[in-house]
């Protein structure tokens, strides 16, 4: 019984690890296009990629809609492939699903799942994630207003690389944007 299962589970091990494969080079090859502004051969590829799982290229894809880029504009649908790369573990998605939320692009406008989704991806290392994090909690925006909160994800998006304005990263500085 035990053969029996190796050889039935083998060739779907197989093919899972090809699809992933493929999904990563046709997201490569739609990144190279996309750069050199062939937004067709972009789509092309991004959407083979897409239909392997690859949740980077769901993430362009979504860009390229959410731009009208090569595409016509659609928030719908960009906020659609966000849903589903977020879904699938990739930190920018959830950033730009959250502003989406955020602000009402493509979907009903939700602040609190914004908060949620943007707070992930802070947590996960992303460092517009946790400049846009710093402001909802000094704001008090889908989240309870905390401004010393704010000004933690402020530093930390500095200390990651984030260009954050000098009077951003004192707790009064911060306070004034809204107050």
């Amino acid at each position: 019984m035990n053969s029996i299962l190796k050889f039935a589970i083998l060739p779907l091990l197989l093919l899972l690890l090809t699809g992933c494969v493929m999904g990563t080079m046709y997201e490569r090859q739609g990144t190279s296009a996309y750069l050199e502004k062939d937004y067709a051969t972009a789509k092309a590829k991004y959407e083979e990629a897409v239909a392997s799982g690859n949740p980077q290229a769901m993430y362009h894809l979504a860009v390229m809609y959410a731009e009208g880029q090569g595409v016509e504009q659609d928030q719908c649908k960009a906020a659609e492939l966000l849903e589903k790369a977020a879904a699938l573990g990739q930190d920018d998605a959830r950033l730009m699903l959250g502003l989406f939320n955020l602000y009402g692009d493509g979907v009903p406008r939700d602040v609190n799942k914004a908060a949620g989704l943007i707070k992930t991806a802070a947590e996960n290392g992303n460092d517009t994630a946790m400049y846009y994090l710093a402001n909802l909690y000094a704001a008090g925006l889908g989240v309870q207003k905390d401004v010393d909160k704010g000004l933690y994800w402020m530093l930390e998006a500095r200390d990651a690389g984030f260009p954050v304005k000098d009077e951003l990263l004192t707790r009064d500085g911060l306070a004034g944007l809204y107050e």
